[in-house]
C-alpha cells in the first residue's frame, strides 16, 4: 500500500488534502468507491501519475521515493513539513498509545519510541517524540513525571 510504504498515516493525509480519515480507512478496506477527484488527488499526494493509482498490477514505488514525492506535494501546496510529520506522531500516540494500556505504568521515552517502532512500525526522532509527548501533556491526557535521572523524566497517561 502507497501510505504504508511512505510511512504516513491516514491523519496525515487528512491533514493535507481534506480526505476524512474514516473515509480514506473504508477506500484501503475497499469498502466504498472512489471517485475519480479522490484518485487525482491521491496521485497528486505521492507523485505519481493518475493511472498508476489505478493499474493494481504495478509495484509500489520504494517508500524513499513516495516521501520525495509528498514533500514535494507539502512544498507545492505551502504546508509546513513540520506540522505534517508532527501531525502523523501526534496521531499515532493520541490513537494508539494513550488509548492503550501502555502508558498505564510511567515509561521512558525511549520505551515509547522502542514500542511504536516495534507495534506499529513508525519511527521518529526523539525531539519530535518528545515535543508530540508535551503537547499530549498540555492536552490533560497524559502526565509527565521526573525520575531520580537528571533530565530524564517518564510518562504516563492520567
Amino acid at each position: 500500500m502507497l501510505r504504508e510504504a511512505a510511512n504516513i498515516s491516514q491523519r496525515q493525509i487528512e491533514f493535507v488534502t481534506g480526505m476524512d480519515q474514516s473515509h480514506l480507512s473504508r477506500i484501503e478496506a475497499g469498502q466504498v468507491n472512489v471517485s475519480l477527484n479522490y484518485i487525482f488527488l491521491i496521485a497528486d499526494f505521492f507523485g505519481l501519475e493518475d493511472h498508476e493509482i489505478l493499474n493494481f498490477k504495478s509495484s509500489v514505488p520504494d517508500g524513499q521515493i513516495l516521501t520525495k514525492n509528498v514533500l514535494k506535494f507539502l512544498k507545492k501546496k505551502n504546508i509546513d513539513s513540520a506540522d505534517f510529520f508532527k501531525t502523523g506522531l501526534t496521531s499515532v500516540l493520541e490513537e494508539c498509545l494513550v488509548s492503550s494500556k501502555f502508558l498505564s505504568v510511567p515509561r521512558y521515552s525511549k520505551e515509547i519510541a522502542e514500542h511504536i517502532k516495534e507495534k506499529y512500525k513508525e519511527k521518529f526522532t526523539s525531539s519530535a517524540l518528545s515535543q508530540a509527548l508535551e503537547g499530549l501533556r498540555k492536552k490533560g491526557l497524559i502526565e509527565k513525571l521526573p525520575t531520580d535521572k537528571k533530565s530524564k523524566f517518564q510518562y504516563r497517561k492520567k
